[in-house]
């Protein structure tokens, strides 16, 4: 069994990240899926459900996924990083990576004002070289996180770590703190 692949709770905070990937994966889905339904029959109520899950989904969720890797994942695997072939690996790619979450935040703005204006009746399109570039990036995102980052967080981070960004994460949505097995 991929530990990547198993839906999880914040006492195992990696795997959480990456269970959060595959519903980003799902929104993505369904926007491609949207962009050729208003294309095909205009906006109609299928399509209004559609954009409001999506709009739902990145305006409330995916800023503490992102605030979970910036303000806490990010920082621990760079201080734990002691190797220097580690450090410059963590360093590289956590730069890399907040260079692509500002990328993300800039086409997510466009893409929140276009859906916006569908439902609100202003627009009846929805650009669909937007939506790919937004897919495009954050599929490529999903895939360095997946592959390299939590692989790298797993090996460096001790269990005190991991259970400071399980509380972490758990505190961001107003939970209670996870239950760590001994």
């Amino acid at each position: 069994m991929n530990l990547w692949d198993t839906p999880a709770g914040f006492d195992q905070p990696l795997a959480a990240l990456s269970a959060c990937h595959r519903r980003i994966e799902k929104q993505m889905a369904t926007l491609t899926r949207l962009q050729k339904h208003v294309s095909r029959n205009g906006f109609d109520n299928d399509g209004r459900i559609a954009a409001t899950r999506i709009l739902r989904y990145f305006v409330q969720a995916a800023p503490h996924h992102h605030a979970d890797e910036e303000n806490d994942l990010f920082p621990k695997v760079l201080r734990a990083a002691e190797a220097p072939a580690d450090r410059a690996q963590a360093f590289e790619l956590v730069s890399h990576l907040l260079v692509e979450h500002r990328d993300m935040e800039a086409i997510w703005e466009k893409l929140y004002d276009a859906l916006q204006c569908l439902q609100s009746g202003e627009k009846t399109q929805l650009d669909g070289q937007l939506c790919k570039e937004f897919t495009r990036i954050y599929s490529g995102h999903i895939d360095r996180e997946d592959k390299l980052l939590f692989p790298l967080a797993a090996r460096l981070l001790n269990q005190r770590e991991l259970q400071s960004l399980g509380n972490a994460m758990a505190h961001r949505r107003g939970l209670p703190p996870p239950v760590f097995s001994a």
